[in-house]
Parts: structure tokens; sequence; C-alpha cells
């Protein structure tokens, strides 16, 4: 037989309170309704729930049963309805962040306080992923911040800060004593890059389309490394200028370009994707970096 809710409701109720006038006030309705209710339950399931005795309703066996089973579905229905009221309102469920490895992430700490305070129950992550607009695409990630855009379907893009691409270099370079530097000047350096060459802007913006060819290529993900290999005269890289405040000793910092290389980073999320956590994340987002 196909059991309701108010099924489960009803026998508790009379297992509780072991009297069906007092059971109907807990349930708000008339005494003579749930003696109906108990009566057409008893009769579809074939068998008795309750002895009706003067003084008391007794649970049979199968009432005992049944109130047992019910008390624990109840009990996780209470809980769904708590975590979809909480959902609603955005505090459950899952928040996924993926950053770029080149944004200086000083703001994260204040950040995740801020959601923790207004999002006590949700799930904050945050995430390094290797394609970080297909992650936000793939529904892998909620969040991501960026620096490079490009026209993408069902992609919200919000700007947060600007920033600037700049060349680094040990002091005993023969590139340290120009003012600025230019893309061809790349031609024949030992780099200390990032990203995969050939996936990178840099090389699909000016070395491909220039044929610039430079001295040497070492791909390294590790920022801190990149930066300990120049200082230390192993090359030359390119990093953005906020990446680097207060660690710019032993570094010759250069534009490149007379008028710079300047960026903005964003903060991408799906087209759509209304959940008030993600909304008031993008907010704390802008709100951490202004003025960075």
């Amino acid at each position: 037989m196909r059991l309701e809710i108010k099924h489960l409701q009803l026998v508790q109720s009379i297992c509780a309170t072991r009297n069906l006038t007092r059971a109907a006030q807990q349930l708000f309705i008339s005494q003579p309704a749930l003696s109906k209710q108990l009566a057409e339950l008893e009769d579809r399931l074939g068998f008795a729930l309750f002895q009706r005795t003067r003084k008391a309703m007794i649970a049979t066996e199968a009432g005992a049963a049944f109130n047992q089973h019910a008390q624990r579905i109840l009990g996780d229905v209470a809980v769904l309805d708590d975590y979809l009221k909480r959902y609603g309102k955005g505090d459950a469920g899952r928040l996924r962040l993926s950053i770029d490895p080149l944004h200086h992430a000083d703001w994260l700490a204040a950040w995740l306080a801020q959601m923790r305070e207004e999002f006590p129950h949700l799930n904050v992550q945050v995430k390094q992923v290797p394609d970080l607009l297909y992650s936000l695409q793939q529904g892998d990630s909620d969040l991501v911040i960026l620096g490079e855009t490009s026209p993408a379907s069902e992609i919200d893009f919000h700007t947060l800060n600007a920033d600037e691409l700049v060349a680094i270099l040990p002091p005993g370079h023969a590139l340290a004593h120009r003012p600025w530097l230019q893309a061809p000047d790349l031609a024949g350096q030992a780099l200390l890059y990032h990203f995969e060459l050939e996936q990178s802007y840099l090389y699909r913006r000016y070395l491909h389309p220039q044929k610039i060819e430079l001295g040497s290529l070492q791909h390294i993900q590790d920022i801190p490394a990149i930066i300990a290999l120049v200082r230390a005269g192993m090359g030359m890289s390119l990093l953005p200028r906020r990446l680097l405040r207060g660690d710019e000793q032993g570094l010759v910092v250069r534009p490149i370009g007379e008028q710079g290389f300047p960026f903005t980073w964003h903060v991408a999320v799906a087209h759509g994707d209304t959940r008030p956590a993600t909304q008031r994340a993008v907010h704390y987002l802008k709100e951490q970096l202004a003025g960075h």
C-alpha cells in the first residue's frame, strides 16, 4: 500500500499520547477525523495497529514496529526539510572557488570569514583546476578567478581589480638596464614560465605571430620556485605585479612595453546561477579587491 506522511504522524502521535483526543490536538485535527484516518489505515493494512481499551490506546506488535519506522522516517524528513530551507537561503550545499595560480589571493582569509559568518552551514571549497573556464562550464567549479577572458556562452564575468604583467630578471641580466621590455627582447632568452607555452596568451598573442624563438623554456608551476630561480640567475620570467608585492628584493622588475601591460582580474560564474551564496560570494570578492 502507499503510505503518506500523515499516516506516519498519526501513528507517532497516538503512540506518544496513547489517547486519540490528545493525539488529534497535537495534529491540529478533530478527534473524529483522526479516528477515521486510523480506521482507514488499518483497513488498508488488513490488521490493527492499536488495541483500544477504556483507558488508553495500546500499540500492537505491528503498531510498535510501525511507530519505530515512522519516527526514523519523520526525523529524516525534518532534517531534509531544514536542509532545503537553508539551501533556498544559500546556507547549505557547497560553493567551489577556483583561482588562477598567478592571482595574489591575499584576500582569501577575509573572504572566507565573511562567507562563513553569513552562511555557516555552507561547505566552501577552494580548489585548483587545469582549465578554469572549462571547469566552470562543466559544473566542477561555481566561481573562477582568472585574468584572461574571452566570450563564452552561459558565463557571466564580473570585474575585480586591475593588475599588470611585468618581467622579472636577476640584477646581472643582459636586459636589466632597459627601462621596459618588448616581446622581441624575449628572443634567445631563458624563460621560466608557469604555463605550457603554446597554451599561453604570451605565445598566441606575441611569440607565434612575430615568430619569436626563446633560447630555452623551463615550465615550472610553483611560483615561489620561479622567483627563487630568477634570483639565482637561472633565467627571467613574466608575472603579475601584485604577485610580487613584498617579494621584489634581489629582482629587477621591468614593465612590458612603454605603457606597460595592464590587465584585469575577473570572477566568472555560470549564467543563471542566482543562488544567494553565489551572489554574495561575488559581492564579497569585489569588496575585498576594491582598490587593490
